[in-house]
């Protein structure tokens, strides 16, 4: 079963993801979309970082 925080890592990844296609699709300034867009890149360090957590305890 997933973590507390594994729920909340891919939450807040898919919140900043659905934010900024819709700032995309919504032609919103391009300072909206910049700030959507450096949101997302540190999700998915943060994602990353959660994944590399979860293969180092792997068995075997």
């Amino acid at each position: 079963m997933p973590s507390d925080e594994t729920r909340r890592v891919l939450k807040v990844f898919g919140v900043a993801v659905t934010n900024l296609e819709d700032a995309i699709d919504g032609k919103k300034p391009l300072d909206e979309i910049m700030r959507w867009n450096t949101e997302v890149a540190d999700r998915t360090r943060e994602v990353l970082a959660l994944v590399d957590r979860l293969r180092s305890r792997r068995i075997g």
